[in-house]
């Protein structure tokens, strides 16, 4: 589990294998000793209940005063936020959620954390699913290399997610 940690410090990771309440088991163990603020969502399978969790648990921060943001604020404020922040994200069993804004997140926190200069901190997320199935290739879809980029996506996504296959421990 240590090596873990110190995985986590630089890469998010990706659970898969064995059955669910397994993976649900291996992040709580995982998660129990890092010293981070940490934000475990509910099982969601939409956008919606993902905007839900995060207007719940606050997870945006509004740089203007309103009595009412609307979902698209909150959305915007919310992608600000995991750009300024040192949290961990854990979303499980991803395999059940809406695919386009799942990559989306997923691209969002590898930009955030392949951006980051050395020893910067930057927001670390663990998500889980039956298998790896085809979701490195998939995200490359929706990763935009900078320019003069010599890694391909595949490369950069390989850099900034790890794969724990957890029927192999």
């Amino acid at each position: 589990m240590e090596n873990l940690n110190n995985i986590l410090k630089n890469k998010h990771i990706l659970v898969v294998g064995k059955s669910e309440n397994e993976r649900t088991n291996f992040i709580s163990e995982l998660i129990k000793n890092l010293n981070l603020e940490t934000f475990r969502f509910p099982k969601i399978k939409s956008f919606e209940d993902y905007l839900s969790a995060i207007k719940k648990k606050k997870l945006y921060k509004p740089w203007y005063h309103s009595k009412k943001y609307n979902d698209d604020a909150i959305w915007d404020f919310h992608r600000d936020w995991i750009s300024e922040n040192n949290s961990l994200l854990v979303i499980e069993e991803i395999q059940h959620l809406e695919k386009d804004w799942l990559y989306e997140i997923i691209t969002l926190c590898i930009n955030q954390t392949d951006h980051k200069k050395k020893n910067e901190q930057a927001i670390r997320l663990i998500i889980s699913q039956d298998t790896e199935g085809n979701l490195i290739e998939l995200l490359e879809n929706f990763i935009e290399l900078r320019e003069n980029e010599k890694r391909t996506k595949a490369q950069l996504i390989q850099q900034n997610l790890k794969i724990i296959d957890i029927k192999k421990d």
